[in-house]
């Protein structure tokens, strides 16, 4: 009985070690960094931290933190309308801009700006599939996966997401 009892407790223990580690991978999937180059040939680097999803009034916010890397000996200067929200129907937002939210981002010359914030006010069904931010000229961060999320959110409640899996 006692050796029934271990093989149980180990079973038990391998299943949560491989959980975890499947957990973690999908952290680092989430946060890995993107080297970008504008248009204008200034590079880059954006790296997602968290997703914060939440309701306010009759609209859903999503809240993207993300570290902003400048790997030049110059400051970079960015302009949070490049960084657009794009659905899986195509609809695309732009980043808010009111309060805290200027309007240009400055990275001075090798240094970051960590957890830089960007809010966009979306409907509903933006949850249905697929999110992903547009930063930079054709670079796209995978921000959600395909599957369907549907909060059940309460006005001014948020939900904050370390992986794409939501």
């Amino acid at each position: 009985m006692k050796w029934l009892l271990v093989i149980v407790s180990l079973v038990v223990v391998a299943l949560a070690a491989v959980l975890a580690r499947l957990r973690i991978n999908e952290a680092r999937e989430f946060s890995q960094p993107y080297r970008v180059r504008t248009s204008a040939g200034t590079n880059y680097v954006i790296r997602l931290a968290s997703t914060t999803v939440g309701r306010v009034n009759t609209n859903h916010l999503v809240i993207l933190a993300a570290r902003l890397e400048n790997p030049n000996p110059f400051e970079v200067v960015l302009q949070r309308d490049w960084f657009v929200l794009m659905d899986h129907d195509r609809d695309y937002y732009l980043p808010s801009t009111n309060g805290a939210q200027t309007a240009l981002i400055r990275i001075p010359p090798h240094g970051a700006r960590e957890r830089e914030l960007f809010s966009y006010t979306v409907p509903g069904d933006t949850f249905e599939g697929v999110l992903t931010l547009l930063a930079g000229h054709q670079y796209f961060v995978l921000v959600k996966s395909r599957h369907p999320y549907r909060p059940d959110l309460s006005d001014g409640e948020f939900v904050t997401f370390h992986r794409r899996d939501w």
